[in-house]
């Protein structure tokens, strides 16, 4: 291995080092409270070189957060079967949602942080980045919906905005199971909360049959 490639792989491992220590920090801490002393601290680094690498904290969750919503997206697009009926793929994409907070707890943590403020802050190339990333897991849902109305058996709606209150509903679900765990008061079961979900998204997409007459 030549001296440049121990250079660069130096300069990843220390940028994923930066990263991680982010990640964990922002979820034990919060963003806000998180400093970039903190981060350099847990990854044993001078102040001044992580700067080298982000230009600012916000930069860091930024980039936390497009890691993440890369594994969402790739949880929904791999939930999509086409040899199924739009309903069955809708539930699915909701699925993928519980999925992400079960599997990656790590970054659905970061996902839900407080994220206010960093927009000004980060690189826009990087913002825009997210905020397509964004609108691809909103097309994901979007897609599920209009096929349903293609095929008559979803109601006709905006399915922009179907799609969007949806992503709200899924996320919400899994802030719920956060906060509400099994055995409390407010909570049942996480099957018979999941099905009672499903139960809510079916009833709001499914079109009105016409009763028929015997």
């Amino acid at each position: 291995m030549g001296t440049e490639e121990r250079r660069q792989r130096e300069k990843e491992r220390r940028r994923r080092d930066i990263i991680e220590a982010a990640r964990v920090l922002f979820i034990q801490q919060g963003f806000r409270d998180t400093t970039i002393d903190d981060i350099a601290k847990m990854t044993e680094l001078a102040r001044g070189t992580v700067y080298l690498y982000f230009e600012n904290k916000e930069a860091i969750y930024a980039t936390v957060l497009d890691e993440g919503l890369d594994l969402l997206l790739n949880l929904i697009e791999e939930s999509h079967d086409p040899n199924v009926d739009p309903l069955t793929n809708l539930l699915r994409a909701h699925d993928a949602f519980l999925k992400f907070h079960d599997d990656h707890p790590e970054y659905y943590g970061v996902l839900i942080l407080d994220k206010l403020g960093i927009e000004e802050a980060i690189p826009k190339e990087l913002s825009d980045r997210l905020h397509e990333k964004t609108r691809c897991i909103v097309d994901g849902i979007a897609r599920n919906i209009q096929q349903g109305i293609d095929e008559d058996m979803f109601r006709p709606m905006p399915v922009r905005d179907a799609a969007v209150l949806q992503m709200g509903l899924s996320m919400g679900f899994t802030m719920a199971l956060d906060i509400c765990k099994e055995g409390d008061p407010l909570f049942s079961s996480r099957s018979d909360a999941r099905e009672m979900l499903h139960a809510l998204i079916a009833n709001g997409v499914l079109a009105q049959r016409p009763v028929t007459q015997a």
